[in-house]
């Protein structure tokens, strides 16, 4: 690893840089810029490259290519030509603060339970991380307790560069086997990993590591978590979020969660004995059907396509029908159910996909999907079909 042009390893908070061009070529994704010797961080080890600006031109991404790193900008520096470049400050900080408390997290994780951080990934939003065994949400928070233990405690983020015989004695994380100068990342009482990406110099400077969220994957566990101005901004967010839920529910700010359980409660005992109501209801209108009616639609709410399936199916054995057509507001559009015992329903099926922009199909005797359409219109068409087929 040479360091010498590569000025964000000696000095991470350095933000400004006077240097020059050695090389302009147009690449794949706007033209790259080799400097004589560069600030800027070339994406790398999971952390993004830096941006900013180089004489006013805006850098888009930095990355690595050849053995260079290269500036990604949409508009050409001659070769020769002095340039003043400048960190975008904001989005070099808040990276540092994900990645070094990405470092103290996979840390205890691995101090604690032995597993490996086998992917890493740092997005716009979250941090995803990948490690190699199963994980509780409790065991998450513990992991994000001691972390922010950590933080409290302000120690300090070392960079070390060791011998290969120091490096021989050393345990340390590392996803690959790595040769030559390796740069070994060390915050004490949390994680000794070798790592090429900047960090703050503190733990202190991180604020704030909040767990998101958690799911198995394969033998082990996907989280999210984001660290520093991140985290400040989801607790914020949420906290509002609850204030609003609050306020809403005529409930105390630590009482939203049984104040929703017991809405939920209420909804679901009102949604059943609307069902109830509803079904006593088809069951009084079964006894106003004529019998051997070319085509029976009804347009109700509140039941599933179970139901609906089930009242269609009494229609056409109690009151011999030949169409019965059934349907009920849903997420969807209108869900339905389309029974007969003696029309082919096939055709029916992709005259109501055309025309009110359905999705559904079946046999010649059930048709069932959902559609969009006004009640009236649609019942139009069931009986034109139902008379078609009359006169054949």
């Amino acid at each position: 690893m040479d360091t010498m042009n590569e000025l964000f390893y000696q000095d991470a908070y350095r933000t400004v840089f006077d240097s020059e061009v050695i090389s302009c070529t147009k690449g794949k994704h706007g033209y790259e810029i080799v400097l004589k010797e560069t600030s800027f961080y070339p994406e790398g080890g999971g952390q993004p490259g830096d941006q900013g600006t180089l004489n006013e031109v805006p850098v888009k991404d930095t990355r690595r290519k050849n053995g260079a790193i290269v500036h990604i900008t949409d508009l050409p520096l001659e070769t020769g030509t002095a340039v003043h470049g400048t960190i975008d400050w904001n989005r070099r900080f808040d990276l540092m603060q994900q990645h070094s408390g990405e470092h103290i997290f996979s840390g205890i994780v691995h101090q604690l339970f032995g597993y490996e951080n086998i992917g890493f990934h740092l997005g716009e939003e979250t941090i995803t991380l990948d490690f190699s065994g199963p994980l509780t949400w409790e065991d998450l928070r513990t992991v994000e307790t001691k972390a922010n233990e950590i933080l409290y405690r302000n120690e300090p983020i070392e960079i070390s560069y060791p011998s290969p015989e120091e490096l021989a004695l050393l345990e340390y994380r590392s996803k690959k086997e790595l040769e030559g100068l390796v740069r070994i990342v060390t915050v004490p009482g949390a994680d000794v990993c070798a790592c090429c990406g900047t960090h703050v110099h503190r733990t202190g400077e991180i604020g704030l590591i909040k767990v998101l969220s958690t799911a198995s994957r394969k033998n082990g566990t996907r989280t999210e978590i984001v660290c520093g101005r991140r985290a400040l901004r989801y607790v914020q967010t949420v906290t509002d979020q609850n204030l609003a839920i609050s306020h809403l529910l005529s409930a105390p700010v630590s009482e939203t969660s049984v104040a929703v359980e017991r809405l939920r409660a209420e909804m679901l005992d009102s949604t059943y004995r609307l069902r109830g109501i509803i079904l006593h209801q088809l069951e009084e209108n079964l006894k106003d059907i004529e019998d051997h009616t070319p085509v029976y639609v009804l347009f109700t709410e509140g039941i599933d396509t179970q139901e609906l399936r089930k009242y269609a199916n009494q229609v056409i054995e109690e009151k011999h029908a030949g169409i019965a057509a059934i349907f009920t507001a849903g997420k969807e559009g209108m869900q339905y159910v389309i029974l007969s015992s003696e029309t082919d329903l096939k055709p029916l099926s992709r005259l109501l996909n055309e025309r009110f922009s359905g999705r559904g199909g079946g046999s010649s005797q059930m048709i069932q999907g959902s559609l969009h359409g006004e009640p009236e219109e649609i019942r139009t068409v069931l009986q034109a079909y139902a008379e078609e087929k009359a006169d054949h």
